[in-house]
């Protein structure tokens, strides 16, 4: 019989593998899509995945405040795709510094 701790482990186990799988799914789904959708719809899905993720590591207590405020701007930007391309570009070039400027810390 297993403790309450092991069932609470193992239940944490089995709704980040589900978090996971949900994540796998999305990532196969948009290699799909991105055959036949517009040239532009691929850099939108990734930053959704890489979106998607942060919102795993943060159910997770992993992400850091970096992460946080990234996965934020993020979703606060991620539709400019539909509207303003020039501006989804930008977004993505700041994201790309983002990291930069994180990784040299």
């Amino acid at each position: 019989m297993k403790s309450s701790t092991g069932e609470k482990n193992e239940m944490d186990r089995e709704q980040l593998k589900g978090s996971f799988f949900e994540l796998l799914t999305f990532l196969t789904v948009s290699a799909r899509n991105c055959v036949e959708e517009p040239k532009l719809y691929g850099p939108f899905r990734l930053i959704d995945g890489a979106s998607k993720l942060i919102e795993i590591l943060e159910g997770e207590a992993l992400a850091d405040e970096f992460l946080l405020k990234l996965r934020k701007k993020i979703e606060e930007e991620k539709y400019s795709v539909m509207s303003n391309k020039n501006g989804f570009i930008k977004f993505l070039n700041d994201l790309t510094l983002s990291f930069a400027d994180e990784l040299k810390k």
